[in-house]
């Protein structure tokens, strides 16, 4: 990358850094701690694919964590979020660690984005899916098979309307597909019995 790049670069992440941080100072600490989940959930698929992006989210992530923080010090989630952002950020390093002995050059990786609109449905199939769980567990199984036709039917709404968007091997979309298979086949043996 030439400085130019890098400076413009460096200009985005602080800008962004100072957008997030003011949010954060408008939320109350139950409001942060599911975006910070969310926010660990996507940094976790982005190490593999860009280690510095990755690590520029995890800094945000930080900052929403010492607003939870100096808000909420008892918050229950606190811990745990902290020890995950600890352990990404060793992944980080060992990522980081793995493409500098291997030679690569940063420019090789090449982001993995989809539209906001599938990454916000993709989360209400998973929503739907773990009712569908849910309902199974309970032996509500036509609940249950309702649930997992309409999580089906998002996921198919979604590869209609954004199939060009999303670049092969997407892994929150192939997550969702197999979920929904195993689902079936657990609910399927459910009904056998």
């Amino acid at each position: 990358m030439t400085q130019r790049q890098h400076g413009a670069q460096l200009v985005f992440t602080t800008l962004g850094a100072t957008l997030i941080a003011l949010t954060a100072l408008a939320q109350n600490a139950d409001e942060l701690v599911p975006m910070i989940q969310q926010s660990i959930e996507d940094i976790q698929l982005e190490v593999r694919v860009d280690p510095v992006a990755a690590e520029a989210n995890l800094a945000l992530q930080r900052d929403r964590l010492d607003a939870v923080r100096s808000e909420a010090p008892d918050h229950p989630m606190l811990s745990s979020l902290e020890r995950r952002i600890d352990e990404l950020d060793d992944e980080i390093v060992a990522a980081r660690e793995s493409q500098d002995e291997s030679g690569m050059d940063e420019e090789q990786y090449v982001p993995i984005s989809v539209p906001a609109d599938v990454r916000m449905q993709l989360r209400d199939v998973e929503q739907l899916q773990t009712r569908g769980d849910r309902e199974m567990l309970i032996g509500e199984t036509d609940s249950a098979v309702a649930y997992l036709d309409e999580a089906e039917t998002l996921i198919t709404r979604i590869e209609d309307e954004y199939g060009d968007q999303i670049p092969p091997g997407y892994a929150a979309l192939i997550i969702a597909k197999e979920r929904l298979a195993t689902l079936r086949d657990q609910l399927a043996r459910q009904q056998e019995e």
